[in-house]
């Protein structure tokens, strides 16, 4: 059935949990790993759970949020819809609030919620380089289009929002003649964290990545400050 009657059912992993007397829970990959609700609910319940806490998974674990702390800690970024309304109209800063997570108001700055916000801030982003309407929750090629005009985006744009039923959405330049370089981070609750190696998820069809090669040999010496600079997202 749908991975929501039971991977990536929250209320179902912590009955099973407080059934079993469980000491802690590793959740895998993708389904629940990626919600915040299940290490919250845990931790209420006194059970471990054996991967970040919910307010660096709900930072990191969303396209727009992590957007958002990457460009705060100064890591480069390419325009979109996040890049403007922070200090002086420019990229928007993640001023955390006591729970460890970036304020609705600031998130919602980057989030186009309406076809007619979408065009103010494809506006202010150019069509030279062709945008991409994204959907947070999106992903595996759902969510995502390609446009270079204000026609073409007023269609995509509630085609995304058809595709991905409720995700917040937001709107960035295309990076042309790139690579899909991923970096492999690991961190601890004690703030320290490390880049391990990378992968190349460039062969892709229909913006879903086929098969991943590692290490990225296609990047050589920029490799290393590129880590260093995504394991900054992990440190206070």
């Amino acid at each position: 059935g749908k991975n929501s009657n039971n991977y990536a059912n929250v209320d179902v992993i912590v009955k099973i949990a407080k059934e079993q007397g469980v000491d802690a829970v590793w959740p895998g990959w993708g389904h629940a790993s990626e919600n915040p609700a299940l290490p919250n609910t845990l931790n209420a319940m006194g059970i471990k759970f054996i991967g970040p806490t919910g307010p660096v998974m709900s930072v990191l674990g969303d396209k727009i949020a992590a957007n958002i702390l990457a460009q705060t800690a100064k890591v480069p970024s390419i325009p979109w819809s996040g890049s403007y309304g922070g200090p002086d109209d420019g990229p928007l800063q993640a001023d955390l609030n006591e729970e460890g997570t970036i304020p609705l108001d600031i998130f919602e700055k980057a989030t186009c919620r309406t076809v007619e916000e979408a065009v103010e801030a494809a506006k202010k982003i150019g069509y030279e380089n062709g945008i991409m309407i994204k959907a947070s929750k999106g992903g595996g090629g759902k969510g995502i289009r390609f446009v270079d005009n204000e026609d073409d985006l007023r269609n995509a744009y509630v085609q995304v929002q058809n595709e991905v039923i409720g995700s917040p959405i937001f709107l960035m330049q295309l990076c042309k003649n790139a690579r899909h370089l991923e970096v492999q981070i690991v961190g601890d609750e004690h703030g320290n964290a490390v880049a391990l190696n990378g992968r190349d998820c460039s062969t892709q069809r229909r913006f879903q990545k086929i098969f991943e090669e590692g290490p990225p040999i296609i990047a050589r010496e920029p490799r290393v400050p590129v880590q260093r600079r995504h394991g900054k997202l992990l440190l206070p």
